[in-house]
């Protein structure tokens, strides 16, 4: 039986270095060998702030409305030394979060600080370090929940003009009753 010479191409023999070279190409992935830590700092009031790392409470200590100084784990190394971190404020465009990450030392953090900078938007995440412990990189998000911008309450509001508008009824139907009497 003759074999067509076009087809001598497709021989089996060819074939396998190719579907192993694809193969291996596709099953090749890139490989994360660093963890990512997380810093989560939330401010609930102007004297309230809380910070995790990774999930687990970590210490805040209280200046004064709006200071506060954060402490993490020694393994935690920032690497932002000098430059503020900024998140802009949700209720006022010209006022930030401004929080100092410095090497070796308690993590500086100051609402409602009047700036002319590029803020972070809140709730925005930022590289700012690494953890010795595991290598991994450290991340850092703030929210601003002390300060959002205030909303009207709906249904309050719905219940009071209800309220308003069943009284209103009431008297017209009161006083059109006295004129009929």
């Amino acid at each position: 039986m003759k074999t067509n010479p076009s087809f001598r191409v497709f021989k089996l023999s060819a074939l396998a270095p190719l579907g192993i070279a694809i193969a291996a190409a596709l099953l090749t992935q890139p490989v994360r060998a660093t963890a990512i830590n997380n810093i989560v700092i939330t401010e609930n009031s102007s004297t309230s702030l809380t910070a995790t790392y990774n999930g687990s409470p970590v210490a805040v200590t209280f200046f004064s409305a709006d200071h506060w100084t954060i402490t993490f784990p020694s393994t935690v190394m920032f690497n932002v030394t000098g430059v503020n971190i900024d998140w802009v404020e949700p209720d006022n465009a010209d006022l930030g979060n401004a929080v100092v990450f410095a090497p070796f030392s308690p993590v500086f953090v100051t609402s409602d600080a009047s700036t002319n900078f590029l803020a972070e938007s809140n709730g925005a995440t930022v590289t700012v370090g690494s953890d010795s412990s595991n290598g991994g990189t450290v991340t850092a998000t703030f929210f601003d929940n002390g300060d959002v911008a205030a909303a009207p309450d709906t249904g309050s509001t719905l219940g009071l003009l209800s309220l308003s508008v069943v009284a209103l009824l009431g008297a017209t139907r009161l006083r059109f009753l006295q004129l009929a009497a």
